[in-house]
Order: C-alpha cells, then structure tokens, then sequence
C-alpha cells in the first residue's frame, strides 16, 4: 500500500473511499491497529479529540466475533478496550453505496452513540474507515482513518 495515503486531503480520501467495496465478513476478526490519516490538521488534532470523547490513546480494532467489535485504548498506560460496536450492513451516508460499518451501541458514551465507522478494503489486509457522526451538519463528512491486519 501507498504510504502517502496518510497525508492525503478530506477529499481525495473521499473519492478513494466511494471508489472501494465493503471488506469481506472474513476481515471480521483479531486485531487491527488503526491510525489516523488525512490532512496534517485533522492528523494532529484527531487523538486529542478523540480522547476527550471517551477514546484515550486509541490503538485501533478488535473483531471477538463475526458480529462484535472493540476499540482498543491504552489508559494510564495498560492496553484496554473501550465501547463496543455491532457490525452493521448499511448504506453509506457518504456515497450512498451498500456497505459495511462499525455501530457503537446505545449504551456508549456521547458522542459515540451517534458514531457508524463505515469501512471499505483497500487490500485483504487494509481497510480505510470513515467515522460519521449521525447528527445535523455532520452526516455527509466522513472522518479517515486506516485500519490495518495485526
């Protein structure tokens, strides 16, 4: 993979994403670490945000099974996991393509409980997530990040 994918801006990564299919139920297990891409403003900014909303030190992804996922945190320096997510067969709210996404569940902390993580394969072991935010102004921008096979 094309390493400068990481530096790429919101709307070449855009148009790769609608250019992507959905992985395969196979990608729905073990590890995956994540990092976050994009612009050089959304890259610096993305890991405070996100720990400010209840995700510190964000690791990436864990499949438990075909139907559950995990983030992984690293708090106070030991390696956890935080809110679960349910693997959702969806339309994208981005392209409007039948896909794939990461729903957290009722029960997580704000924001995320208006989160899907809509994914699509770059390859069999890279997969380039787009957080959405389920609420007025936000439901057409995708946030980027990578995840990639541990």
């Amino acid at each position: 993979m094309d390493n400068s994918i990481n530096t790429h801006s919101l709307g070449r990564l855009s148009r790769l994403f609608s250019t992507l299919s959905a992985p395969s139920d196979k990608v729905r297990s073990g590890v995956w670490r994540g990092r976050f891409i994009g612009p050089w403003w959304l890259r610096g900014t993305a890991p405070t945000l996100v720990g400010l909303t209840g995700l510190p030190g964000w690791q990436g992804k864990r499949f438990l099974d075909p139907d559950r996922a995990a983030n992984i945190v690293v708090k106070r320096g030991a390696t956890t996991e935080g809110p679960m997510m349910n693997w959702v067969r969806c339309v994208s709210t981005l392209d409007g393509k039948d896909g794939v996404g990461l729903r957290y569940v009722a029960d997580a902390p704000m924001p995320w409980r208006w989160v899907t993580d809509e994914l699509r394969a770059i390859d069999a072991d890279t997969i380039l997530g787009m957080t959405v935010l389920d609420v007025p102004g936000f439901r057409r921008i995708g946030f980027p990040f990578l995840l990639t096979r541990k």
